[in-house]
C-alpha cells in the first residue's frame, strides 16, 4: 500500500499549508467547492462518524456547518431510517474488504422534514494497517433528477398498463416502442413489431388517401386524429381513434411520432347497426322508402347534370288486402317475404331492392335502360306468378316501369311510375305497363 500523507483539516484553517502559493490555490479551490452543488465533508471513522471538515454549502440543506462540528447533530440524525441500516452495512463491509470507495443514492432529511435525495460517495482513508481511519465524502443533490426519474417511471408504468394502444415510431416511422396493450390486441410479439412500420397493422380495407394524409400533417408538425382500420396478426380487423403527434428535440426538428389509439370497433358496430336499422325495412330486409327516395334525389341531381338516366320499377301484390282478410297477417307477411327474396335474387345486378310500402315494391336500376328494365320486370311477374307461396299458393304482382327523364323533378318521376303500376291494375294485373 503506498503511504500518501495526509491533508489535515481544521475548523477555522481549512488547510494547513506549507507555501502562500499553495494556500491560494487551495482557497480558490475551496471557494469553487462552496459556490458548487457539490458538498465536500472529511470525518473520522468512528462512532457518529464525527466531522472534521465539512464545506459552507452544506447549508444548502437548511443545517448550520457548526452544529455538526460541535456534534449537536450526526450524520445518523440525518439520513432516512430506511437508508441509514444499508448504508452503515456497505460502508462496514467495505472498509473490512479493503475496497477504496463506496457510491450511493440516500435521503437526507432536512430541518423542515421533507427529504433530498442526493448522491454520497465516500473514499476510505486507511493507515499503515491498512485500517480505515477517515472517510472523505462528497455529498450531490439530485433531487430533481430521481424525482424526473420517478416520474418516468410512473408513466412508463401507466403506459404499459393503460388500455388504450401506444406506439412510438422515429422520424422514418419506424417502430421503437409498443405498449402491451396493442400487443394483446394484435397478437404480435414486440420482436415482431420493433424497426417495423405500423403499416404492417393496416388493413386493405382503410382509405389508402388517409395514409397521405397522416404523413403531410404529422410531418408539417401538425396533429393527426382520424378512425382508421387495422388488421391483427390472425386476420381479424379492428377499428380504432387514433391519434398522432410528433415530439420535437431541443433544435426544434422532429425526433418521433407518438400514436395513442382506443379499440372503438364495438362502437362502429352498433353504429353500423343503427345506419342499417335506419336504412332497412324490418319485415323484409330490403332497403326502406326512406333510404329509396333519399338515393332517388341524389341520383337526379347528380345524373342529369351529366345527361344519363335510370329507371324505376314499381310493382306491388295483387288483392294483397283479400290475402289479409283470408289467411290473416302472418301469411300475408311471409309473401311479403318472400316476394323480397325472389326480387332480391332476380335482380342481382341492380343497385337498389326495396320496399316502397305496405305491399309495394321498388326496383331503382342506375345505368338500366328501358328495354332492359322493361325485361327484368317481366321476368319478375312471371317468376312470382309461378311460385308456390306456403298455405296461399299462387300469388300475381302487378308492375309499373317507368325511365327518368332529363325534365323530370321527383314529383314527376314518381307520379308516372305510380300512373304506370294503376294502369297494370286497370288493365287486368299480372301485367307490366310503362309509361
Amino acid at each position: 500500500m503506498i503511504e500518501v500523507e495526509p491533508i489535515t483539516f481544521a475548523i477555522n484553517h481549512p488547510f494547513r499549508v506549507f507555501d502562500t502559493g499553495s494556500r491560494l490555490l487551495q482557497q480558490k479551490i475551496i471557494d469553487l467547492i462552496n459556490n458548487s452543488e457539490t458538498v465536500v465533508f472529511y470525518c473520522e471513522y468512528a462512532p457518529k462518524w464525527p466531522v472534521r471538515y465539512l464545506t459552507d454549502n452544506f447549508a444548502a440543506f437548511g443545517y448550520d456547518p457548526e452544529a455538526l462540528y460541535r456534534q449537536e447533530l450526526c450524520y445518523q440524525d440525518l439520513i432516512h431510517p430506511k437508508d441509514l441500516a444499508p448504508l452503515e452495512q456497505e460502508v462496514a463491509a467495505k472498509a473490512r474488504d479493503g475496497d477504496s470507495h463506496l457510491a450511493k443514492t440516500i435521503r437526507l432529511r432536512k430541518p423542515d422534514g421533507d427529504y433530498a435525495w442526493v448522491d454520497i460517495r465516500l473514499t476510505f482513508e486507511r493507515n499503515a494497517a491498512g485500517d480505515v481511519t477517515h472517510l472523505l465524502g462528497k455529498i450531490v443533490d439530485v433531487t430533481d433528477k430521481v424525482q424526473a426519474e420517478e416520474r418516468l417511471k410512473i408513466f412508463a408504468k401507466v403506459i404499459e398498463q393503460t388500455a388504450d394502444f401506444v406506439k412510438i415510431t422515429d422520424r422514418d416511422g419506424r417502430l421503437v416502442f409498443v405498449n402491451q396493450a396493442l400487443l394483446d390486441k394484435t397478437g404480435y410479439t414486440e420482436d415482431e413489431l420493433l424497426g417495423k412500420t405500423p403499416g404492417m397493422l393496416k388493413s386493405e380495407m382503410q382509405d389508402q388517401t388517409k395514409a397521405k394524409a397522416l404523413w403531410d400533417k404529422i410531418l408539417s408538425g401538425q396533429v393527426y386524429q382520424n378512425r382508421i382500420m387495422n388488421r391483427c396478426k390472425d386476420g381479424s380487423t379492428y377499428h380504432e381513434d387514433t391519434t398522432i403527434s410528433p415530439i420535437f428535440n431541443a433544435d426544434g426538428e422532429i425526433e418521433y411520432f407518438v400514436s395513442t389509439g382506443k379499440d372503438v370497433s364495438e362502437q362502429v358496430k352498433m353504429q353500423q347497426a343503427l345506419n342499417e336499422m335506419a336504412m332497412k325495412d324490418v319485415l323484409t330486409g330490403l332497403c326502406n322508402r326512406r333510404h329509396l327516395t333519399g338515393v332517388i334525389e341524389t341520383e337526379m341531381r347528380q345524373r342529369m347534370q351529366s345527361g344519363q338516366t335510370f329507371s324505376l320499377i314499381l310493382f306491388d301484390v295483387d288483392h294483397f288486402k283479400q290475402i289479409n282478410d283470408d289467411y290473416g297477417h302472418d301469411v300475408g307477411d311471409e309473401i311479403l317475404i318472400e316476394i323480397a327474396r325472389l326480387a332480391k335474387r332476380l335482380s342481382p345486378d341492380i343497385d337498389h331492392v326495396g320496399r316502397w310500402g305496405g305491399e309495394e315494391f321498388l326496383l331503382l336500376g342506375l345505368d338500366l335502360e328501358l328495354p332492359s328494365a322493361l325485361g327484368l320486370a317481366e321476368v319478375l311477374r312471371d317468376e312470382v306468378a309461378c311460385f308456390d307461396f306456403p298455405t296461399v299458393g299462387r300469388v300475381t304482382v302487378s308492375v309499373g316501369v317507368t325511365l327518368c327523364r332529363e325534365e323530370d323533378t321527383e314529383a314527376d318521376l314518381f307520379k308516372r311510375a305510380d300512373q304506370a303500376l294503376y294502369q297494370a291494375k286497370h288493365n287486368g294485373r299480372n301485367r307490366v305497363e310503362v309509361f
